[in-house]
């Protein structure tokens, strides 16, 4: 009974929009608390992890195809790569600015420990990403 809760909540339209609404509540908390660049700076830090991973994706695209024109698989590598590098390293510059222009106090480590951190996560999405072969395996 557990198993098929599971299955159908995996198909469950509203799951995401539950799971990513903390990201956009708190900083709407925050901004009608009176602290709107506060709110603000901290939306943005949210958005841009997922602007990370749209640039490091098209990006990677345009790398890909017309800079370095791989084959098909190592381009699919390039871009979980460039996708992994654009989540862990841009949150973290829009954080510095964030912090000294709006005043969000996110703490952060250095950047360059942060650039180090992103280089490796894109070495290991490189690496290890899956096949996507059409017979699924």
């Amino acid at each position: 009974m557990l198993f098929e809760f599971f299955k159908k909540l995996e198909k469950s339209r509203w799951l995401p929009w539950v799971g990513t609404s903390p990201f956009f509540l708190v900083p709407i908390v925050i901004m009608f608390g009176g602290e709107v660049a506060r709110g603000v700076g901290i939306l943005a830090f949210f958005a841009s992890m997922w602007g990370g991973i749209i640039m490091g994706d098209k990006l990677a695209l345009i790398v890909s195809t017309h800079l370095l024109k791989t084959s098909q698989d190592i381009g699919k590598r390039l871009r979980a790569a460039f996708c992994a590098f654009g989540f862990v390293f841009l949150p973290v510059l829009v954080g510095s600015f964030t912090n000294a222009n709006l005043g969000t106090e996110i703490e952060l480590h250095s950047t360059g420990a942060h650039l180090l951190w992103a280089c490796i996560a894109a070495g290991v999405f490189f690496c290890v990403s899956p096949d996507h072969s059409e017979n699924g395996g």
